[in-house]
């Protein structure tokens, strides 16, 4: 009877704790989600700020960033990839009747050097326009297992060689912009690809 228990408690034990490890897994996904769109989002209303002061005019700023977000369950394993949009608009002008012929839109891709795009409508950049996106991704990885006994150690090495590159286009109010870009370390798509390695003993 005794037995039964204890296997009982081990079994309610094992399952509570890999609720619990799902749980912060959600959780961690999450918040690195939010963190993500609220940086990026301060980032293009600064980058705007600057060019619409640079202008003296009204600017308009769109970005888009590629991210791989980590793996917490198995850091051996690429995460998912995810997409970050944002944009602003904003009027700077000590001459409100030069709005219209000095009106600019910027488009940057994975914070990147921005690209001039045509303006909407009259007024205000962006009116009008709208921005579609088409991308493919191609990821692929490796994961190497290694397992040495010497005498009475245990030396186990697990190792992840991961390449993704994302390509494709972006419609931005009839201008055409491609995608492009390989994955690096730490999500971005920076180039260089992603190795990591772990050691346990």
């Amino acid at each position: 009877m005794l037995r039964c228990q204890k296997a009982q408690a081990i079994l309610e034990l094992a399952i509570l704790g890999s609720i619990i490890i799902l749980a912060f897994s959600f959780a961690i996904k999450y918040s690195e989600r939010g963190n993500r769109e609220q940086s990026y989002m301060q980032q293009t209303f600064r980058a705007l700020l600057k060019k619409a002061k640079l202008n003296n005019s009204t600017a308009s700023w769109q970005t888009m960033d590629f991210r791989r977000m980590p793996n917490v369950v198995n850091p051996m394993e690429l995460g998912e990839l995810e997409q970050f949009s944002s944009s602003n608009s904003i009027i700077w002008s000590d001459d409100l009747e030069e709005i219209e012929t000095k009106s600019k839109s910027y488009f940057q891709l994975n914070r990147g050097p921005e690209q001039e795009i045509a303006s909407g409508s009259a007024g205000l950049p962006g009116t009008g326009e709208s921005m579609t996106t088409s991308f493919t991704s191609n990821a692929a990885g490796t994961t190497t297992s290694q397992k040495n006994e010497q005498g009475g150690r245990i030396v186990t090495n697990k190792s992840l060689n991961a390449t993704d590159s994302i390509s494709g286009s972006a419609d931005l109010g009839g201008t055409t912009v491609s995608l492009g870009g390989s994955l690096g370390e730490g999500g971005k798509y920076t180039g260089g690809g992603i190795n990591r390695s772990r050691s346990m003993q």
